[in-house]
């Protein structure tokens, strides 16, 4: 045998194991333990009308050995010729502790400001379990329920709210693709020492890949009030009549992911 020939076969040996190792590398790869995740959208006109809405959203998520924290924000800004005419705040922590492979105990918080209807402040904290119910490689679907304590102040100087709630809330997950997927997540308040002033949250998301790390988002956030506070008064003359109970938002933007 030739030596050109035994060069091309150790050349061939050493590229089928240099493939070989590579795969196996990339297959025990661990998983990122991290997720950093922001989107913003922007909406502005100007001539006979000059209005501007902006909003930003943003979540962060770390998985521990036998914990995970989950963290999200978002922020939302509109002014039609001069005047404000959205504004809405929102934060939330969770701490989620694994009892079993699929059962968590979890304690969490969560913060709002929605002045348009009527809330200067709304802050609630909880605890409860959490059950994953599907956790496959494409879908994923977790139910929770719980317990806690909300705080409410109202525009207008009406008297604040402090009640004891329940909480049930859902997240589902459908994965696409690594870059695209369609994400479902709903809360329900129930208050136990108002019965009729229960509160629903349901927020709706697809993600289109542009690259690598950014989307195309398009979100839609229900925030619905059973019981909301009064308009504040007019001229010192107390009003009879209430904030809408039904909010939606309806956003279209581009996604950050990490």
């Amino acid at each position: 045998m030739s030596s050109s020939r035994r060069l091309l076969r150790a050349a061939v040996l050493l590229s089928g194991v240099s493939l070989f190792a590579g795969i196996a590398q990339a297959q025990d790869a661990p998983k990122r333990p991290y997720e950093v995740a922001g989107d913003f959208s922007l909406a502005a006109s100007q001539g006979n009308q000059q209005v501007t809405t902006v909003a930003l959203g943003q979540r962060y998520s770390y998985k521990f050995a036998h914990w995970k924290f989950s963290q999200s924000a978002a922020v939302l800004r509109g002014t039609a010729n001069g005047v404000r005419n959205a504004e809405l705040y929102q934060l939330s922590l969770r701490g989620d502790l694994d009892i079993t492979k699929k059962l968590t105990a979890y304690l969490g918080a969560s913060g709002l400001r929605n002045t348009p209807a009527g809330l200067n402040s709304q802050v609630q904290e909880g605890f409860g379990l959490g059950y994953q119910f599907v956790d496959t490689e494409r879908d994923k679907l977790q139910l929770s329920l719980g317990l806690g304590a909300l705080q409410r102040s109202f525009v207008g100087g009406a008297a604040s709210q402090n009640d004891f709630v329940g909480n049930a809330s859902g997240n589902y997950r459908h994965d696409f693709s690594k870059t695209a997927y369609l994400e479902q997540t709903a809360t329900f308040t129930p208050n136990f020492s108002a019965s009729d002033a229960w509160l629903l949250t349901a927020k709706s998301a697809v993600v289109a890949p542009l690259s690598a790390r950014f989307g195309i988002k398009v979100g839609y956030l229900v925030n619905f009030n059973n019981a909301p506070p009064l308009l504040p008064p007019v001229k010192g003359v107390a009003q009879t009549v209430r904030f809408k109970k039904f909010d939606g938002l309806l956003t279209t933007g581009v996604q950050f992911t990490y």
